[in-house]
């Protein structure tokens, strides 16, 4: 399996085994980001400099100086309908272009508290409202088993990313089907919470 393919749970025991560091699953993670992302567009943004630090914190943690947190070290993107404070939260909105979250969301706090390597953001339809994922303001999102079809919405960003191993997990929403419909369009495992 390609590192950027790596599941999870493998990853973590390659972790914990020494076999292969969190900055390498990363450096795998974002090198396949930097090949596909220009056509699947499943990002709205990277975090590549705070990725890196969660990273080597997890090495170190690997290593011995503190405590393995459930999902430590493992890339995660974060569904962009899922406010960082201090960051942009648009909503795949023009009418939200600039807005900046004020707070962070219990899903964020608690993914980043287990561990994961937070590196990117995901696209959404505006307003996270279709089962697509195209809007004015990041364009077509794009299935990359199939450049021609969509990855679903309203997560289809997320599910975009994980079926071309941009990311080893992500983050969604659902109460329509947000999840579950990215989840069955591209071949990957999406939990409705």
């Amino acid at each position: 399996t390609e590192l950027h393919y790596l599941s999870a749970t493998e990853a973590q025991r390659l972790f914990a085994a020494r076999e292969l560091s969190p900055v390498e699953l990363l450096d795998a993670v974002l090198a396949r980001a930097d090949a596909v992302e220009p056509t699947v567009n499943a990002f709205t943004e990277q975090l590549r400099d705070d990725a890196y630090a969660a990273a080597r914190e997890s090495e170190r943690r690997y290593a011995g100086s503190g405590p393995v947190r459930p999902l430590e070290g493992v890339p995660l993107a974060v569904k962009e309908e899922q406010p960082i404070a201090g960051r942009t939260i648009e909503e795949g909105s023009l009418l939200e272009q600039g807005h900046i979250a004020e707070v962070t969301h219990p899903v964020v706090d608690r993914v980043l508290g287990a561990g994961a390597v937070v590196h990117a953001r995901t696209t959404t339809p505006e307003f996270s409202c279709a089962v697509f994922t195209h809007s004015r303001l990041w364009g077509v999102t794009r299935n990359p088993w199939n450049t021609e079809m969509t990855p679903g919405g309203s997560s289809g960003g997320s599910g975009a990313s994980l079926a071309a191993g941009t990311s080893t997990l992500a983050t969604g929403s659902d109460i329509g089907g947000s999840i579950r419909v990215p989840a069955s369009f591209c071949g990957v495992v999406g939990f409705k919470p």
